[in-house]
């Protein structure tokens, strides 16, 4: 459930107008006569990225309810009345339509009607969307997509029962799946009567229970919290009749474990007011406390132990505190390390096209990985044709924003569209002013092109790969895959099928979406560098895109071009491998050549992505010695640490500092140029000076130095 903020264009705006201001700018810096380290140490610093199971993973993303019907007793939730107590109608976009986890389940090995049919289109993991007991009717709507949580003990009863959803993980786990659970922390359903619009601190601060006013970020992430009574909240907050006690686990059901702020106003609110509001009236956890803290975390642990699950995408992660992950994420990383459950994953829903501000997540929040709405909407532009490709070429830099010092390669959760934004086609027809069907049909094929063969883990909506195209965003983008009853669903447009009218997506066979769904997953199965290799942009311009991905352990080369216009675009890049042939994969059915010096020139077609593999190992090279250079950062209020390395190898950079009297540390590693790595000035003490350095990596293993350069950090 998201909420655009996107700064993105006013950043560039600022940059561009030499007015961003910076918190810190280090403003002294040169070389030093230190020396830099050696032997076990040097070799630790210089360790290669490595990349998380997330990045090996294509997800198929559904909604239960309108996936498949496997169950109609279960359709009311076990309720009895007209829709507003039972949710259900299958008429209208906003409600129940009937589907669950047994229909989501089917045969299993089914290959038209069970989990089976998701492997075959290629992908590997499956993300469900909430499944706990909702509010089933709140407003004019109800609790289809998951996200009014009221029982987060136990599966609603609209998509079956505790034992269809082990039947769902079991038969996904049988088939090499992974599952993903979506889950909530910020907000639960809507029960508890808070009236009016968000109150700040300002007006009314925290007060304990013995009304001693207190600031809440104090405590957030800690282990103790102030004593709180419900009379003194910032607003009444009330709870009638049955509602008292219709929260599960029963810690919900207390008032003082919410924020009691009221409503955000979208239109002028604070990070104050996104983060303590309740969002869209839902009620907002005050996720300050540690009791909260806990008691999330031994909600979604039990899901984890009881059903093996293999990750989490976490909802609205953008308005919870900024202590709450750092607190919250080890708890359930410990609680699937105890249930058996490796490489746990977790990414979070922060709706923001500004990558410089997605990265504070990752860098600040404790939040593991996100989802790439600033990448999501490059490709739509450059594959809807209202943009070239430099967009996408700076947000595969921008990653460097998201290097830590764990040496974790940036992997998110890549999308063109989702349940919010609207589908993949519509966000992509969208960009494609004046396109015909057929252009329209190639333009969401690149689009696909892209997602997939692009670093990150490719998400795909499901009904996509029949085509869905819906009109909108929100409840214009769920559709069924069962029979339609809704009546503007019947005669909506898809790419490369008719319209569904009352039939079923089930018998849809041979769509070229999902034709090319399964080419590409076998493309991404066949050759790891597609998941895990670096990235190297050769070319990025007004009409195409050029991408060098780097298996460094089988020594390969691929290289991965992109048209997204309507005429043919000759290009000639540089690459890492010279004098070779390079197979065709994708696209393309004749080899080309590289040249001595390793320059190679395509011929792309229209509004579609080659993809070829080098047939000759990458050159075995020697490490260039680095240069490094202290600057601040025009993007942000970090100081960038860059390198430059003169070689067409394609190295790796790590980047260490040293404080006084202390050890070399690692500040970030990065595999593909520009290499830059960033400081935080907040962690450094006013006018502190630090020793700077970085250490290549080259094909052959070794590893050359830069000097060391000593900078001061100025607040």
């Amino acid at each position: 459930m998201p909420l655009s903020a996107s700064r993105g264009l006013a950043r560039w705006a600022a940059a561009a107008l030499g007015i961003v201001a910076l918190v810190a700018v280090p403003l002294a810096a040169g070389g030093t006569d230190a020396a830099p380290p050696t032997g076990a140490l040097l070799a630790q610093l210089s360790q290669p990225p490595v990349y998380s199971a997330l990045a090996s993973e294509r997800i198929y993303f559904v909604m239960p309810d309108r996936y498949a019907n496997g169950d109609p007793s279960n359709d009311r939730g076990g309720k009895t009345g007209n829709r507003s107590v039972t949710g259900l109608d299958p008429t209208d976009s906003g409600w129940y339509h009937g589907g669950d986890l047994k229909g989501l389940t089917g045969g299993c090995t089914d290959p038209v009607h069970g989990l089976q049919r998701i492997k075959d289109l290629g992908f590997n993991s499956i993300w469900v969307t909430p499944v706990v007991g909702q509010q089933t009717v709140q407003g004019s709507s109800a609790a289809y997509h998951g996200y009014w949580g009221l029982d987060f003990t136990d599966v609603d009863k609209h998509l079956g029962s505790a034992e269809d959803f082990k039947g769902f993980t079991d038969c996904a786990h049988k088939l090499g799946m992974k599952v993903i659970l979506d889950v909530v922390v910020n907000h639960t359903a809507d029960v508890i009567l808070v009236g009016g619009s968000f109150v700040g601190p300002d007006e009314k601060p925290y007060r304990d229970c013995h009304g001693k006013p207190f600031k809440a970020s104090k405590y957030a992430g800690g282990t103790t919290f102030p004593c709180l009574s419900a009379g003194n909240m910032p607003r009444q907050a009330l709870l009638l009749g049955s509602d008292r006690t219709a929260k599960k686990p029963a810690w919900l059901n207390d008032v003082t474990a919410y924020h009691d702020r009221g409503d955000i106003d979208f239109s002028s609110c604070s990070v104050t007011c996104f983060e303590q509001g309740d969002f869209y009236g839902l009620d907002d956890l005050f996720t300050e406390q540690p009791r909260v803290v806990n008691g999330l975390a031994q909600i979604y642990g039990d899901w984890i132990k009881r059903y093996g699950l293999d990750g989490f995408r976490v909802d609205t992660a953008k308005h919870v505190d900024r202590a709450f992950f750092g607190a919250w994420v080890p708890k359930i990383q410990a609680a699937a390390r105890q249930a058996g459950v490796q490489n746990f994953q977790i990414f979070g829903e922060v709706f923001d096209t500004d990558a410089v501000e997605l990265s504070g997540y990752v860098r600040n929040r404790g939040l593991p990985n996100v989802i790439d709405f600033p990448l999501q909407d490059s490709l739509d532009r450059f594959a809807g044709g209202s943009a070239g490709a430099r967009g996408v070429a700076s947000r595969i830099s921008d990653d460097d924003y998201f290097r830590t010092a764990s040496g974790i390669a940036p992997t998110p959760a890549t999308f063109l569209g989702n349940h919010d934004t609207g589908r993949a086609a519509t966000m992509i027809a969208a960009q494609a002013f004046g396109a015909t069907s057929a252009q329209l049909q190639r333009r969401v094929l690149l689009g696909f092109s892209l997602l997939y063969l692009l670093r990150g883990a490719p998400v795909v909506m499901y009904g996509d790969e029949v085509g869905m195209m819906g009109s909108g965003g929100d409840k214009a983008a769920r559709q069924d895959m069962f029979p339609t009853q809704v009546k503007d669903w019947q005669t909506e447009k898809r790419i490369g099928s008719p319209p569904i009218g009352t039939g079923s997506s089930f018998d849809v066979s041979g769509n070229p979406v999902g034709e090319h769904l399964r080419a590409l997953g076998r493309l991404r199965d066949l050759h790891p560098a597609l998941s895990t290799g670096s990235s190297i942009v050769r070319a990025a311009d007004s009409s195409s895109l050029v991408v060098s991905r780097i298996d460094r352990q089988a020594r390969r080369e691929y290289l991965e071009a992109f048209n997204g216009t309507t005429a043919a675009v000759k290009v000639t890049v540089q690459t890492a491998t010279p004098g070779a042939s390079w197979a065709p994969l994708l696209g393309a059915t004749a080899a080309v050549t590289s040249g001595s010096d390793g320059r190679v020139t395509l011929t792309i077609p229209p509004l579609q992505a080659l993809l070829y593999r080098a047939e000759a190992d990458l050159p075995t090279r020697v490490a260039p010695a680095p240069a490094v250079r202290v600057a601040p950062d025009l993007l942000s209020d970090l100081v960038r640490v860059s390198a430059t390395v003169k070689t067409q190898d394609p190295v790796t950079v790590a980047f260490a500092m040293r404080r006084a009297g202390k050890a070399w540390t690692r500040i970030a590693v990065d595999d593909g140029a520009p290499f830059r790595a960033f400081l935080d000035p907040t962690r450094f003490r006013r006018g502190e000076r630090v020793e700077v350095m970085a250490i290549a990596r080259g094909s052959d293993g070794s590893t050359a130095v830069s000097p060391v350069v000593s900078a001061t950090i100025r607040k």
